[in-house]
């Protein structure tokens, strides 16, 4: 059964993150959960959005690099990847769209970054 909600949870997210009035450059996938990483990633390329993700073999600056110079406006990301978020936020000089997968309501640390907008549970229908 929990592999069922995850699976409802990541085709909402992904329904959400589509409906919303943004037009989505890319999106960073910053899940650790290989298996939720791979919907996500399946489920966004199956509309034509373009996707970067963790590789665990590869050094995270990569990674960094290329969300930022892409211009990635959406970042979604578990409690494990927030280090490297907070390693990403100061680079990112335009308005960003942040999923929060793993928080029920907006933690009170999000409050002082003004610049982005920042979904949680509470957010999904």
């Amino acid at each position: 059964m929990r592999y069922k909600q995850q699976i409802r949870q990541v085709t909402s997210w992904v329904d959400v993150l589509t409906s919303i009035n943004i037009s989505i450059k890319s999106v960073a996938v910053l899940i650790n959960n290989s298996p939720i990483n791979k919907l996500f990633v399946y489920l966004l390329n199956h509309r034509n959005i373009k996707t970067y993700t963790l590789i665990k073999e590869i050094n995270p600056k990569i990674l960094i690099n290329q969300i930022v110079n892409s211009n990635c406006n959406v970042i979604v990301v578990d409690k494990p990847s927030y280090v490297l978020l907070q390693k990403i936020m100061p680079y990112l000089q335009h308005d960003v769209v942040i999923v929060l997968l793993q928080e029920d309501w907006v933690p009170d640390w999000t409050w002082k970054f003004n610049q982005y907008n920042f979904l949680c549970q509470q957010d999904l229908p």
